[in-house]
C-alpha cells in the first residue's frame, strides 16, 4: 500500500539512506550527511521538509523543500529550495514524482512562498511551472592572466585560514555576509555549515594577520562560489595570492549580476567569461520578487522613469512605477479591478520577460507582440547564492 506523507523525526535515517542509495546508483558514491550537512548532519531536524511516498513503510520516492528567507534590497522573500528529488529504481513509472512535486508546489503557494528554485533538466520541471531564469556570470582567471596583468602586485601579506565555527573571526565574516545585497538566509549558527554545502571549503582572508574577507572554494579547489571582502578592490591581489598558495592554473568565479565591482575587475583581466541563466525558477509572488530585484538594480544604476501595468494569467495585475530611481510595485486582484493592464502575459512569458538573461534580446516574448519598456529596467538581477539552495 502506498501513502504520501511528510517526513517525521523517526524517518531521519531512512531519508538519508534513501538519498544515498538512489544518487549513488545514478552517479557514483554519495554521502549526503557530508555533502549537504545543513540538511542531513546529526541533529539537523529537517525531516519535516521532505515529501515522501512509502510502500509498506519503505520510502520509494522523495522531494525536499528547504525554506529559505532571503532579504533582497531590504525586502524579505520566502524561497522554496527543491532538492533530493529521487525515486527508487524499481518504483519509476508510477507517477510518484509528479504527485510529490504537485503536492510541494501547492503547499508552497498556500504558505505564501515568493518563489521556488531548483536545478535540473528544463523540460522535466516546466510541467510544474519552473522556467530557466536568473542571471549568473562566470569568469575564468588563468595563471597567465595573473602573471601578465598582476605582475606588479605584492600579495606576500595575504594568507588564508580555514573558517570554523569557533574561528575568532567568525563574527567578522558573518557581518560581512549580512552586509551583502542578498542576505539573511543564514543564521550565524548555521553560517559555516551552509558554506560547506557540497564539500565547499570556506576560508578566511587575512592581510598581515588582519581579517579582510572570506572566500568559499568548490570541492575541486579552483571554483570560487563566494568572495566577500571589506575592500572589494583587493580582488586582484587576493586572486594572485590564492592562485599562488594553491598552485592553481585557473580560478573560476561565479558572480551575481548585481556585483558590478567584481564584474568590472574580472572582466578587465580574465581569459574567458560567459553569462547564463542561473536555475529553474517558479515565481509565485511576482509583485514582491519584481520589486525586490528592481530595487536591487536601482542600488547600482539609475533607472529611467516610467510606469507599466501588466496582467499575469492566474495571478495579479502588477503596476510598476519608477520615479527618481525610487521603485514602487503595486498589485491588484484581476477580478474585479479598477486598473487596466496594458498587456496580459502567461506566467512563462512573465518569467522570461523579467528574469531571463535573454530578455533584452527577446523582450521576454515567445511571440512577436511588442512591449515598450523603459530602458535599462530588464532583465532583473535575480540570483540566489548556490550555497543557500539544496
Amino acid at each position: 500500500m502506498e501513502v504520501f506523507v511528510k517526513g517525521a523525526p523517526e524517518d531521519a535515517q531512512d531519508i538519508i539512506d534513501f538519498a544515498d542509495m538512489v544518487f549513488s546508483k545514478n552517479s557514483g558514491p554519495h554521502d549526503f550527511a557530508q555533502l549537504v550537512p545543513k540538511l542531513y548532519s546529526d541533529g539537523a531536524d529537517t525531516q519535516k521538509y521532505h515529501y515522501l511516498v512509502k510502500e509498506n513503510g519503505k520510502i520509494k520516492a522523495m522531494v525536499c523543500v528547504l525554506p529559505v528567507t532571503c532579504n533582497v534590497a531590504g525586502i524579505p522573500l520566502k524561497v522554496g529550495c527543491i532538492g533530493s528529488v529521487s525515486v527508487h529504481p524499481r518504483s519509476r513509472g508510477k507517477g510518484y514524482m509528479q504527485k510529490l512535486m504537485n503536492m510541494a508546489v501547492e503547499d508552497m503557494k498556500a504558505q505564501g512562498y515568493s518563489m521556488s528554485v531548483l536545478g535540473g533538466q528544463r523540460q522535466r520541471y516546466e510541467f510544474f511551472g519552473y522556467e530557466p531564469a536568473g542571471i549568473k556570470l562566470e569568469f575564468t582567471l588563468t595563471s597567465d592572466n595573473i602573471r601578465h596583468k598582476y605582475k606588479g602586485l605584492d600579495s606576500s601579506g595575504i594568507r588564508f585560514e580555514p573558517l570554523f565555527d569557533d574561528s575568532s573571526q567568525l563574527d567578522d565574516a558573518y557581518q560581512l555576509y549580512q552586509q551583502g545585497v542578498v542576505n539573511g538566509a543564514r543564521t550565524k549558527g548555521q553560517f559555516v555549515t551552509i558554506l560547506r554545502t557540497w564539500k565547499a571549503e570556506p576560508l578566511l582572508i587575512l592581510e598581515n594577520s588582519k581579517f579582510i574577507g572570506y572566500v568559499v572554494l568548490s570541492k575541486e579547489g579552483n571554483g570560487v562560489h563566494e568572495l566577500e571582502m571589506i575592500d572589494p578592490t583587493l580582488l586582484p591581489v587576493v586572486s594572485k595570492a590564492l592562485s599562488a598558495e594553491r598552485g592553481l592554473d585557473e580560478l573560476h568565479f561565479t558572480v551575481p549580476p548585481y556585483d558590478l565591482g567584481k564584474i568590472a575587475l574580472l572582466g578587465d583581466v580574465c581569459d574567458w567569461y560567459r553569462t547564463s541563466f542561473e536555475y529553474n525558477y517558479h515565481i509565485m509572488d511576482y509583485p514582491s520578487v519584481i520589486e525586490a530585484f528592481l530595487r536591487c538594480k536601482a542600488q547600482s544604476r539609475m533607472l529611467q522613469d516610467g510606469r507599466i501595468v501588466l496582467g499575469i494569467e492566474g495571478s495579479d495585475i502588477v503596476e510598476i512605477v519608477v520615479q527618481n530611481n525610487q521603485v514602487v510595485v503595486n498589485k491588484y486582484d484581476p477580478d474585479p479591478t479598477d486598473i487596466q493592464a496594458q498587456m496580459t502575459l502567461t506566467k512563462r512569458e512573465a518569467t522570461a520577460l523579467f528574469f531571463s538573461p535573454l530578455s533584452e534580446y527577446t523582450n521576454g516574448k515567445q511571440t512577436t507582440r511588442p512591449l515598450n519598456l523603459p530602458s535599462g529596467w530588464l532583465p532583473l538581477p535575480l540570483y540566489i547564492p548556490s550555497l543557500d539552495i539544496c
